[in-house]
Parts: C-alpha cells; structure tokens; sequence
C-alpha cells in the first residue's frame, strides 16, 4: 500500500483556482503533476468538483430590481461626509466660542469700568490731599482773620518775602 502525503495549504488554495482555470501555466503544471503522483489530491479535486456540482444544483436567488440602485446609494453615502457646520462637536464649539466671546466682553467692561473709577474719578483721600497744602498752612491762615488782609499781602511781594526770612531760622 502506498504511503498517503497530506497537500499543503497553498496546494489546497491552488486546486479551486486549477477547477476554475485561473491557474497561470506553471501552477496548472504543478498541480497536475501532484493529481498523478497522490491519490489524496485527487480525492480532494474530486470533492471539489462535487461540491460545485451541487451548487450549481441549488436555486439561485433573484435580486430585486431596485438592489442595484440601493446597492450605490449606499456606497456613495459611504463617501459623503456631513459639512462641518452639521458635525456634532461643531455645534458644541460654535456654543463654546460664543460663551467664550461674552465672558470676554463682560471681563473687558470690568476692567475697564475698575480702570475708570480708580483713576478718573477722585476719592475722598484724593480731594483731601490736593487741599495738603492748604491744611498744612490752616494755622498761618487762621490767625489771618480775614480772605481780603490775605489778598493784600498776597499783593505785596516784597512784604512776603520778608516775612519768610524772618519767619526761617
């Protein structure tokens, strides 16, 4: 009795290309010089050729008219994408933006409204210090006893000075 050799996987593969004849000249060499040698092979091509058989034997099934049609309206919205206005986390981002620009636009009129009462618009201490001078010479202006002696004096430039110098030690 003859020892029986198992096919490889590629040889198997090659026996439905050879039954189709897609097999180029050197496979359909190969193949069937394996077909002469082993018994194995032949009963593989042989099931194989059943098998197609019976296949060929079975009902084949009708497509509806319109599978066509719905066959590339499906593939071409495979291919279509959404504009990206439409896109999900484009509305999320357009919201965000949106958000964004009014906290930015509320933070700018507060610093700017800060900037304009801190600056621009006097304090009490402000008012209070412009007048330092005045409340550091209220004593000198106080003995004065009245606004028209201060006029006068003020009017007589050579008297000023020279109670200045007496008044410096």
């Amino acid at each position: 009795m003859a020892k029986l050799t198992r096919l490889s996987t590629e040889d198997r593969e090659n026996l439905a290309a050879y039954l189709d004849g897609e097999l180029d000249e050197n496979g359909t060499r190969r193949i069937e010089s394996i077909l002469t040698s082993s018994e194995v092979a032949r009963n593989d091509v042989d099931l194989l050729a059943r098998t197609y058989e019976m296949l060929d034997l079975l009902p084949r099934p009708k497509a509806p008219n319109d599978f066509t049609e719905k066959t590339l309206a499906t593939a071409k919205l495979e291919g279509y994408r959404k504009p990206l206005s439409q896109q999900p986390w484009f509305r999320w981002a357009q919201r965000g933006a949106v958000l964004g620009g009014w906290s930015l636009a509320i933070l700018v009129a507060g610093a700017f409204g800060y900037a304009l009462t801190n600056r621009w618009i006097p304090t009490q201490d402000d008012l209070l210090l412009q007048q330092l001078p005045l409340m550091e010479k209220l004593d000198s202006y106080v003995e004065a006893d009245s606004i028209e002696f201060l006029h006068e004096l003020a009017g007589q430039k050579q008297l000023l000075n020279e109670i200045q110098r007496s008044a410096s030690p």
